[in-house]
């Protein structure tokens, strides 16, 4: 016969009982503050995220561009990262020991924008709803993840993103964000509207020399108010090229790849030279026998950017490209 020792459920029970305790810490969370702006005119930056480096932990800034982000307790540092839509990436390191507000983070301009749109409605009611979320893509991915799809395919990458080729031909690639085609999608290059002005439709094959020039690509799902454009239905997406930022040096490129797939490309920059003057110089020729019979092509691209630094607060930037086919 088994004999149980009365002590042992007491135990048991006790342990159980410290475990829990100590996991309370784990439940508690704490919250950081702060208020996102355009560092030009002060104004708040609604929908602006801020994370935490590394994790799923985010928040998006209200109508006024004030945020609260809920940080579990583990953390006594971390690296918290802020983003707009036609604004440079900032980063900024934080010890939770000094304090919970942030303060103003002002974030600069990355592109060259249009007027100041004056908004009459807001999408961020009082209640607190958030409903824009930013993604961008950097030339690094662009460059190593492209290869002979077409352009607008690195959008893959984005949630909520759909491309396809459709008929296999050059530049016949098409995007629907959020389950809308490019006719309620605001497309716009350096915060330029680059839409149809008919239907609104975007043919692709028109800026197909673009994957060599493209600084980063700003992704906003959804209803915003963007000062880059009128906002869409679907969301907006923001091609920034190149311009003074580009690094002086040069390359040439080869490639190959299926169905008679290849390119040749050239790209030179001077960088901001010390006369503020800077110029970019990118050509490619490609061709291929298309992965469907008949939609053989060849297509030539081209751009030219010529750029002043006027001041600190100006930048008189000149560019031309095209792509023939």
């Amino acid at each position: 016969m088994q004999r149980f020792s009365a002590g042992k459920p007491l135990t048991i029970f006790l342990l159980t009982v410290a475990l829990f305790l100590f996991s309370i810490p784990g439940w508690s969370q704490k919250i950081i503050t702060g208020r996102i702006t355009d560092s030009q005119n002060n104004e708040p930056l609604a929908g602006a995220t801020v994370h935490i480096e590394g994790t799923i932990h985010g928040d998006a800034a209200d109508a006024d561009g004030y945020f609260e982000l809920k940080v579990p307790e583990q953390y006594a540092s971390a690296v918290l990262v802020f983003r707009s839509i036609g604004y440079y990436e900032a980063e900024k390191k934080y010890d939770f020991t000094s304090g919970r507000d942030l303060g103003v983070i002002a974030l600069s301009p990355s592109s060259i924008g249009l007027n100041e749109i004056k908004v009459l409605a807001s999408f961020v009611n009082k209640e607190g709803d958030k409903p824009l979320v930013v993604s961008t893509i950097s030339a690094a991915d662009i460059e190593t993840k492209l290869g002979n799809q077409e352009f607008p395919e690195i959008l893959k990458s984005v949630p909520s993103v759909y491309t396809t080729r459709q008929g296999g031909g050059m530049g016949d690639a098409r995007i629907n964000l959020r389950g809308f085609g490019s006719e309620n999608i605001g497309l716009l290059i350096n915060g330029i509207p680059v839409n149809g002005m008919e239907n609104g439709a975007v043919y692709w094959s028109n800026w197909a020399g673009l994957a060599d020039v493209t600084q980063s690509i700003q992704v906003q799902r959804g209803l915003g108010a963007s000062k880059l454009g009128i906002p869409s239905v679907g969301g907006t997406i923001n091609i920034v090229t190149k311009s003074i930022d580009a690094e002086a040096g040069g390359s040439v490129y080869y490639g190959v790849g299926n169905d008679g797939y290849q390119k040749l490309g050239f790209n030179v920059s001077s960088g901001l030279m010390k006369n503020g003057w800077a110029f970019t110089l990118a050509g490619s020729h490609t061709k291929g026998d298309g992965y469907v019979r008949g939609t053989n092509f060849e297509g030539w691209s081209y751009f030219v950017n010529l750029s002043k630094r006027l001041g600190e607060a100006h930048l008189l930037s000149f560019t031309a490209f095209g792509a023939p086919q």
